[in-house]
């Protein structure tokens, strides 16, 4: 395959991002199939597996990896369609490092993930550039790994990060997973700045990530101002601390629109500040959610005015239904 994702001579180019499949070698068949359907209704260039991508508890070991990743990657390879993850909390409950999970997933036919080294927290950061036909980057697609929990502190806070977090009166819709270090903030600034120099001007950007930045809350509280479309009944269970990740990419002015899973019950599209914030429910059928809101979310971009997109949720309950 060419190694340069590129627009199609249509003048789109079309992204799924898919998260919360929680499956293993022993799966739900419905997964399976709302998988294929997602693909073949969406007819995507480039697939973002959004983390909670395996089912961890199921994951003892590299052969039961390997074994969830050979079916769930097959229709992907089989449609010869490029692909890349995130990971989510439930990856890190696997008995696998996540290093060496990297490593297995990107032996596989057509994923393009990328990864930063271990000077960068996180191993599923990446930023795939997207090429017109005259050879420029005109887009790029983001990932970043929202890590696991914040326990991860607990060496920094003296112990304890889960309670001392969880105070009486808080904020509602935050929980105790999702930790983004300012080492990937700074990973993500410098590149960005460093793309603006090669191309001559900011590069228009989608950032999937698994775990929702503070500021989704914002919007899901103010639904009548900032919801297009969608639902936004679950509590987000966004990161519990401010990264400062809006704030920069609201500075920076690439990256427009979000998109995160991790709750599944969520399908909204919002805007807050400029910044599309966008969910994408669940695609698996063994986790918990509601039938008709699992799905995917599909992203088209247009070449001539790649700052804009256009963006719906697959759901894939009723062509199941018609398969059975």
């Amino acid at each position: 395959m060419d190694k340069k994702l590129r627009f199609r001579e249509d003048g789109t180019f079309r992204v799924i991002m898919m998260s919360d499949l929680q499956e293993s070698g022993k799966y739900d068949p419905r997964s399976l199939r709302s998988v294929e359907a997602l693909l073949d209704e969406g007819k995507p260039d480039l697939v973002i597996l959004g983390g909670d991508n395996c089912d961890g508890h199921e994951i003892k070991n590299e052969k039961d990896l390997k074994d969830f990743l050979d079916v769930f990657t097959k229709p992907l390879i089989e449609r010869k369609i490029p692909w890349a993850h995130v990971y989510g909390n439930h990856d890190h409950d696997a008995r696998v490092d996540i290093s060496r999970q990297q490593e297995i997933y990107e032996s596989y036919p057509f994923c393009v993930s990328g990864h930063t080294d271990d000077t960068v927290h996180g191993k599923s950061n990446f930023m795939l550039p997207i090429y017109n036909e005259k050879d420029e980057i005109a887009l790029a697609i983001w990932g970043i790994d929202t890590n696991h929990e914040v326990s991860e502190l607990d060496f920094l806070i003296g112990g304890n990060a889960k309670e001392k977090i969880a105070l009486p009166n808080k904020p509602v819709g935050y929980g105790p997973w999702g930790m983004l270090y300012f080492d990937q903030l700074l990973w993500y600034y410098n590149t960005s700045c460093e793309l603006e120099k090669k191309v001559g001007k900011k590069v228009p950007g989608l950032l999937c990530m698994h775990i929702a930045p503070y500021e989704y809350r914002t919007a899901q509280a103010n639904p009548e101002i900032c919801v297009k479309e969608g639902s936004y009944d679950e509590g987000l269970d966004s990161t519990p601390f401010n990264s400062g990740l809006f704030s920069l990419l609201v500075q920076r002015g690439d990256i427009k629109a979000i998109c995160a899973g991790h709750t599944h019950m969520n399908d909204f599209d919002a805007e807050y500040c400029g910044i599309r914030l966008l969910w994408d429910a669940c695609v698996g059928y063994s986790c918990y959610g509601v039938d008709e809101r699992r799905g995917g979310r599909l992203f088209v971009y247009h070449k001539e005015n790649p700052t804009k997109v256009e963006t719906k949720m697959i759901h894939t309950f009723d062509k199941l239904k018609r398969t059975n």
